[in-house]
């Protein structure tokens, strides 16, 4: 008995550490859900309202997720995170503020686009139908690679002389040589 105790002290101490799991990344709105899940929960609250401080996320996320629904409906009336809503309310603010000059631009740049695509329009609207056909050819020659002139080669300098068989043997093989000889040069 006391082998077996001192065989099952020794396992006891020898910690399995096992393989430790992969950390997932996570995306945006998975990120913020699990935060805002934590608030609806009322678990550290503190560290959420920090993590959703310190998310560098699109407002879509923050939309999927119910947040600022979430903070004012659970959160607010406790009273306690002022300070972490107003940051929130702060952050909400600037990120809103930042795609509304972000769509801004695009839509600036796509009206350019356009402006530029209608002047050309009317460009080619004012040229012939054969100027359209140069200027469609000059850029079809530009973007295409350039052929490459294949020559083939000349044979007529070169003269077809037919091989004889020829052997080492003496008489019978000469008179066929000279009857095979004679056909081919007629």
């Amino acid at each position: 008995m006391p082998a077996r105790t001192s065989s099952s002290s020794t396992k006891s101490i020898i910690k399995s550490r096992g393989i430790k799991g992969i950390e997932k990344k996570l995306t945006a709105s998975q990120y913020v859900g699990k935060y805002t899940e934590m608030l609806l929960l009322g678990v550290r609250r503190t560290y959420a309202l920090e993590r959703l401080i310190d998310a560098d996320c699109p407002v879509r996320a923050f939309e999927e997720n119910l947040t600022e629904k979430v903070l004012e409906k659970h959160i607010a009336p406790l009273g306690m995170y002022t300070y972490h809503l107003n940051k929130l309310a702060e952050k909400f603010a600037e990120i809103r503020r930042k795609d509304l000059i972000n769509t801004q631009r695009k839509l600036a740049k796509s009206r350019e686009c356009n402006a530029y695509i209608e002047n050309q329009k009317m460009i080619l609207e004012q040229k012939t139908q054969e100027e359209v056909n140069e200027l469609f050819t000059a850029a079809m020659g530009s973007t295409r690679a350039p052929k490459k002139t294949s020559m083939k080669p000349d044979y007529s300098k070169y003269r077809i002389v037919k091989r004889s068989k020829s052997s080492t043997s003496s008489t019978p093989t000469s008179s066929s040589s000279s009857s095979s000889s004679s056909p081919t040069s007629q």
